[in-house]
């Protein structure tokens, strides 16, 4: 565009098209003359000054801008064509300051100094919603900076834009440390096994927009390899393009270490640390189905210590408490590999065998455990000599519930119960 369109006397149709475009433009557009001053203006430009077109015509544009001095520098850089736009602030008629966006057009390229064309773009919305992104962005500072756990920004190439102070105090390295590690290994913090994997969740969150949490061994400073909860959220911009992942990392070393506990708890007696009848149980399922699908024949032992009572009437419960853990213990170190060695009750146990299927087999085992238990029992107040009565079972008959073979020891017992006690006798089911 060479020469200035004539919006008055030009009746052709280019002419018409330029007067719409100028006339309908819903951003302000001024002409004016090397000088500065206001020639012309469409009707937007009396909503962004206050002022009709009419009452502009002829006025300095820098008698409507904040910074006057600064103006006229930056008009005089356009003049000279090292600049093309600019931000400026607006002074409106009512007294307030409009934050615009100004581009320039010469009115004809062969000779800027023939006038321009500005072009006045009100940024109050826009500003507005670049402080509130800002406002967000501080607000994530003052938090991610002030929760114990520890969070990450990770962009789309695994790079990391920001890591929380609070890694100092969680894993014990310097902020700046991790940052420039992280640098070079995005996984370097995180324990090598779980790097395949990390990277495989990182890409399928990323591409799905969910969420992931994942536990793994992430490197402490003074503790080696901790146990760690990493939650990851993608982050996506309103066109739907990837900003981000932030993670947050949270050190749940001890509530593992609790659930392990719970989980052994769960499975274990208290007192004596041997398998508890839920575990006992659990085995036993397990063996039934083997010897039901395979033909795999097991056995169980279930015995007590004759004349419990009479040691806790004689010399109390603690020492009947330490009678029983050593009971345990010695039957434990028997049992070993070959099975599970579980306390039902009061003084009431059982094994389970895995591989037992004769009774020279079996009774090996029993008199093992009948030898270990003659020995004395040491306890803090005074040496304890105990005997046992076990009754035994071969477990080879098909097709049959957990009671049925636990009913078979039992009647086994009783018959050793109703002979004097001390002995031990086997009933092949």
């Amino acid at each position: 565009m060479k020469h200035s369109p004539n919006f008055q006397n030009n009746k052709n149709e280019t002419a018409f098209n330029y007067q719409s475009l100028f006339d309908l433009n819903t951003d302000a557009i001024l002409i004016i003359n090397c000088l500065g001053e206001i020639q012309h203006g469409n009707p937007a430009c009396e909503k962004i000054i206050g002022y009709p077109v009419i009452e502009l015509k002829n006025k300095s544009f820098f008698h409507f801008i904040e910074e006057n001095e600064q103006a006229k520098a930056c008009f005089e850089d356009i003049i000279k064509g090292i600049k093309k736009k600019t931000k400026i602030q607006l002074l409106h008629r009512s007294g307030s300051r409009i934050n615009c966006l100004v581009r320039t057009i010469p009115l004809d390229e062969s000779d800027i100094k023939k006038g321009l064309f500005l072009g006045l773009k009100d940024m109050t919305f826009y500003d507005s919603l670049i402080s509130k992104y800002r406002q967000s962005e501080l607000d994530f500072q003052i938090i991610a900076e002030n929760v114990q756990d520890v969070i990450i920004l990770m962009n789309e190439h695994r790079q990391y834009l920001y890591v929380s102070p609070s890694v100092k105090e969680m894993f014990g390295f310097d902020k700046h440390i991790v940052e420039g590690k992280l640098q070079k290994d995005p996984f370097f913090y995180n324990h090598p096994e779980y790097a395949e994997l990390l990277g495989k969740i990182y890409i399928d969150s990323r591409q799905t927009g969910k969420p992931f949490q994942i536990v793994i061994k992430v490197l402490h400073k003074e503790k080696g390899w901790v146990w760690s909860e990493v939650k990851g959220t993608p982050v996506y911009d309103d066109e739907n393009n990837f900003r981000q992942m932030v993670l947050v990392v949270r050190d749940i070393s001890l509530q593992k270490e609790n659930q392990e506990m719970l989980e052994y708890y769960a499975y274990h007696d208290p007192l004596t640390g041997l398998a508890n009848r839920r575990c006992f149980e659990k085995g036993l399922a397990e063996s039934i189905e083997k010897l039901n699908l395979k033909g795999e024949s097991f056995s169980l032992i279930l015995f007590d210590i004759d004349d419990f009572k009479t040691i806790n009437d004689t010399w109390g419960h603690e020492a009947g408490d330490q009678v029983i853990q050593e009971v345990a213990n010695r039957t434990q170190h028997v049992i070993g590999e070959l099975g599970i060695a579980s306390r039902l009750g009061g003084d009431e146990f059982i094994v389970l065998l895995y591989d037992c299927s004769t009774e020279e087999e079996l009774k090996e085992v029993i008199h093992k455990i009948q030898d270990a238990l003659l020995e004395e029992i040491v306890t803090e107040k005074q040496t304890i000599s105990i005997t046992n009565s076990i009754g035994a079972t071969i477990c080879r008959k098909k097709y049959m519930s957990d009671t049925y073979y636990f009913k078979n020891a039992d009647v086994a017992l009783y018959e050793v119960k109703q002979h004097g006690k001390n002995q031990f006798h086997i009933n092949c089911s």
